[in-house]
């Protein structure tokens, strides 16, 4: 990459690791992640979020049923604007997998009035019961769940 005892540039030295495998292609098509928003709107962006691209198929997580199902009307459509942003057709097919219980706005700011945390003597007693679950990802998802039905009502 150099001659020896000469010092290479990091730029220099990244462009040829890029060029020796081969990861041009997969880099620009990972450029979608910075222009995801602008490509498929503020509404879709709210609900969909691209999680991972794999062997040319990207993965999008969404809120719900119901936008999952109007995404997959729009596949046709959203893979060729992708395609179009990418400059090349690199993307050949977009999955959607629901990603319950989150939303993907972004913060608005400003006061927004919000309930109460919950109880902590329920959340402690709550958390008790999680204990005996030994799977953390399980504990996890079942304290979020629990969390968002005490916030809800």
């Amino acid at each position: 990459m150099g001659d020896r005892g000469k010092i290479t540039g990091i730029g220099k030295l990244m462009a040829a690791l890029v060029a020796e495998r081969k990861w041009a292609k997969a880099l620009n098509c990972n450029r979608l992640f910075d222009f995801w928003e602008d490509a498929v709107g503020h509404e879709v962006a709210a609900h969909a979020r691209p999680k991972v691209i794999r062997r040319q198929v990207l993965h999008v997580e969404v809120t719900d049923s119901v936008w999952m199902q109007q995404l997959h009307l729009q596949k046709g459509s959203l893979l060729a604007a992708l395609n179009r942003r990418i400059g090349e057709d690199d993307l050949v097919d977009i999955r959607f997998t629901l990603k319950y219980g989150e939303s993907f706005r972004k913060p608005v700011s400003g006061n927004i009035p919000r309930k109460p945390p919950p109880d902590p003597a329920k959340l402690a007693e709550f958390e008790g019961l999680l204990i005996s679950i030994k799977d953390d990802e399980v504990r996890s998802s079942l304290k979020a769940i629990w969390l968002a039905q005490q916030y809800r009502d």
